[in-house]
């Protein structure tokens, strides 16, 4: 297990200055998938095994969480507020890694489409005390933010805000980590160096900070985002403008960081595969997701990893990808959530909002 992220390793003075505290187990495992890449006729197929970033609770967000929890210590906060949607495995990571620190999570919670993970998630919050707020839209999670932040910050808690997807300058650290470790890998021989980098995008955290520790580790390796959320929020200039961001931080706290050209033409960002909605499953997402399961073990799901898969299957099929070596990044997490909670509260315990979303989740998702 890693002691240090790799980015501290590279550049030694950012360590102090840049909050970090140590929740994952990195470097994850990066198989080859042979039998899904004989499946789809890509020979060199591999997984970045990120549904393994924690024993309890996997996942990318905790790359993430490792920084911005870190900066809510720092900055001595005693409640962690985010916000996500009801099945939000954002929401989950958040409060699991948040009770390990003694900080108590809340999150504001707008709707999805049901799906049984959703409802599942939905659960685990609630029993692992995490203060849900109810937003049946957009506007009313707004609303409930400003609420919920200034309901604690009057009682003496201040709460540390984490935008959705833990995606801003310093949460894509986690991923610049993350691109930085895979180049670790392929010194070591454990892969080839990529062609391709598929990974999910919703709130594009995990897209800019793979594309930024890509370049700063010297691959050649191109990065493509699979579009998994609305193209308003899901696109390659919000990437490029977090990347950027990330390395504005880096080198304000470290001059010796390259100064490196991010343009908005380097962020890939498919939008063939993302469905009718955020969270609704689609024909090749599903597939992609029995494949993976059926043929290499791996659990992911319809609403962002069956997806980015699917792009790659698609791809693959058609010609698009051969000779190349590519690598799919399992962002999902893959731990059983019935260890984290073994007994599972019954939905009629939740707060009365929720047992209403509940109910129409579990009516959406049969």
């Amino acid at each position: 297990m890693a002691l240090k992220p790799v980015i501290f390793e590279r550049f030694p003075s950012l360590q102090g200055k840049i909050p970090w505290v140590q929740l994952g187990e990195f470097p994850t495992p990066v198989p080859r998938l042979e039998r899904l890449g004989k499946e789809i006729g890509l020979a060199q197929l591999y997984c970045k095994r990120d549904d393994l970033s924690h024993p309890e609770y996997g996942g990318n967000k905790i790359r993430k969480l490792e920084f911005l929890l870190a900066d809510a210590l720092r900055q001595n906060r005693k409640v962690v507020l985010t916000l996500g949607a009801w099945g939000s495995n954002h929401a989950l990571a958040t409060t699991v890694l948040s009770n390990k620190l003694g900080l108590k999570p809340a999150c504001v919670m707008v709707p999805q489409c049901g799906q049984e993970y959703a409802r599942n998630n939905l659960l685990a919050n609630f029993a692992l005390g995490c203060e849900l707020a109810y937003a049946g839209n957009n506007l009313a999670a707004a609303y409930q933010i400003i609420s919920v932040y200034l309901r604690h910050w009057l009682s003496g808690a201040r709460p540390y805000f984490i935008w959705a997807g833990g995606s801003n300058a310093l949460g894509v650290l986690g991923y610049v980590n993350a691109g930085l470790e895979l180049a670790q890998q392929v010194k070591a021989g454990l892969l080839p160096e990529p062609d391709h980098v598929f990974c999910a995008v919703g709130s594009c955290g995990t897209l800019a900070g793979l594309v930024l520790g890509m370049k700063m580790a010297g691959l050649k390796t191109k990065v493509i985002g699979v579009r998994v959320y609305d193209k308003i929020g899901a696109n390659s200039y919000m990437a490029s403008r977090l990347a950027r961001s990330a390395l504005k931080l880096l080198r304000e706290n470290d001059p010796s960081v390259p100064d490196l050209k991010l343009p908005a033409s380097e962020f890939t960002v498919l939008h063939d595969y993302a469905g009718p909605a955020y969270a609704a499953p689609t024909d090749s997402g599903k597939e992609a997701v029995r494949l993976a399961r059926d043929l290499e073990g791996l659990k992911l799901d319809t609403t962002y990893t069956g997806k980015g898969l699917s792009a790659i299957i698609d791809l693959a099929r058609k010609g698009k990808l051969e000779n190349r070596t590519v690598v799919f990044l399992n962002s999902f997490n893959s731990r059983p959530l019935e260890k984290l909670v073994p007994q599972k509260p019954a939905p009629s315990e939740l707060p009365e909002k929720f047992r209403q979303c509940f109910d129409q989740v579990a009516k959406e998702g049969k």
